[in-house]
């Protein structure tokens, strides 16, 4: 149903299986996704940087609604 599509898609799901745990914090709250991290996992999946730059927003986004609906 929400599988990935491509192989960019593939590599990003990849990628944020890898780096899904390191958040930037802030006064004990999840503020966002570590850019660094998620640059290296999408390095290490074999994932463009020009896409993994691309998909940031929407991966960052879509953790972050993830954590605060199980909180």
């Amino acid at each position: 149903m929400n599988a990935p599509q491509s192989l960019d898609g593939w590599q990003a799901a990849s990628a944020i299986e890898v780096c899904a745990s390191q958040l930037r914090m802030a006064q004990g709250r999840v503020v966002g996704l570590d850019l660094n991290a998620w640059m290296l996992a999408c390095e290490s999946t074999g994932l463009d940087k020009a896409t993994a730059i691309d998909l940031f927003p929407a991966v960052e986004a879509g953790l972050l609604e993830v954590i605060q609906t199980d909180q």
